[in-house]
């Protein structure tokens, strides 16, 4: 009976191990624009910037203040989104919003003043207001990838010379029909996802499991036996 008790602990044991040892954690980062041109009057700003890591793709999802639009400005200083990224060329595609406008990558780099100048911007032409328009988007969402992989680490900062260390910036108009940039400045929060066992640790816990209850079936038979 002892050494039926010692392997049910093992296996129990290496389940638990398992679960642990196999469980990925992807970090994510979130940023919030708390800076506007001061040349905009926009008045108080927020809006919430979170890319996850989603196993080598990055997953950009951008929500505006509900008094906030992206806007398509006619000149070459504003942009609906922009930010920065380490290493050699990456790819913006599964771009989604929740307006009528349509958005689509440009290649940078490209001037978002007072914030400095961004290497991968995300623009929005075609049906968006140069203005505030209620039917213009505030919720953004795209992937962005590279072969070999990109994590949050591979983002990076513009520097400015008035805000220091600028991760990201949009173009946007408000209510009161003021427009101009905004953007999220260091630092930025960075979390982690917790842990979800990956397809093998879930074999390796089951495995366990069912090994574990063939020996309690097989303890409880024992018992049985020494009781008839």
């Amino acid at each position: 009976m002892q050494t039926s008790r010692s392997i049910i602990a093992a296996v129990a044991l290496a389940a638990a191990l398992s679960a642990g040892a196999g469980a990925s954690q992807a970090a994510v980062v979130v940023s919030h624009f708390t800076q506007s041109d001061p040349g905009a009057l926009l008045g108080a700003i927020d809006g919430k910037v979170k890319v996850d890591d989603t196993g080598g793709t990055l997953a950009f999802t951008i929500d505006l203040l509900d008094d906030l639009r992206f806007r398509n400005a006619p000149d070459a200083n504003h942009w609906s989104f922009g930010f920065d990224l380490t290493g050699g060329a990456a790819t913006i595609g599964g771009i989604v919003d929740d307006g009528t406008g349509t958005f689509h990558a440009i290649a940078g780099p490209k001037n978002m003043s007072p914030f400095g100048s961004f290497g991968y911007i995300v623009d929005c032409d075609t049906g968006c207001s140069t203005g505030y328009s209620a039917a213009s988007a505030k919720h953004l969402t795209f992937t962005v990838s590279r072969a070999g992989g990109l994590t949050v680490n591979s983002l990076t900062f513009t520097h400015s010379a008035t805000y220091g260390d600028v991760y990201f910036s949009a173009d946007v108009a408000n209510t009161g029909g003021k427009t101009g940039n905004i953007g999220a400045l260091k630092p930025v929060t960075v979390e982690l996802q917790g842990g979800v066992p990956e397809p093998a640790t879930w074999t390796m816990m089951l495995v366990g499991f069912g090994g574990l209850g063939a020996l309690l079936r097989r303890r409880r038979a024992l018992a049985y036996r020494a009781v008839a």
